[in-house]
């Protein structure tokens, strides 16, 4: 992480990025595009692992309900991979 804080709720709220989930439905994540990152920079191998450390990461900043896990997982391993393709 970058270590900024927010000084605000408004400024709290630009940190909220649109993951969409496999059904095609959009879900609010706080402080996505660092989470992201963070976990690029572990260069971790199997996308196993990288769902659990993106679920784990996500998990500090927002509420995910435990029988959702699996749909977050996928989706935020799907926004990881394009993150990285766009670095390339």
């Amino acid at each position: 992480m970058t270590g900024e804080r927010q000084c605000c709720a408004e400024a709290a709220a630009r940190m909220v990025k649109k993951l969409t989930m496999a059904g095609g439905s959009d879900v609010g994540i706080a402080n996505l595009e660092n989470v992201l990152k963070e976990v690029a920079e572990m260069k971790l191998a199997a996308d196993d692992a990288v769902k659990r450390e993106l679920l784990k990461t996500v998990k500090i900043y927002n509420y995910v309900a435990p029988s959702a896990d699996e749909e977050y997982s996928e989706a935020l391993l799907g926004e990881y991979k394009r993150l990285l393709r766009r670095q390339v």
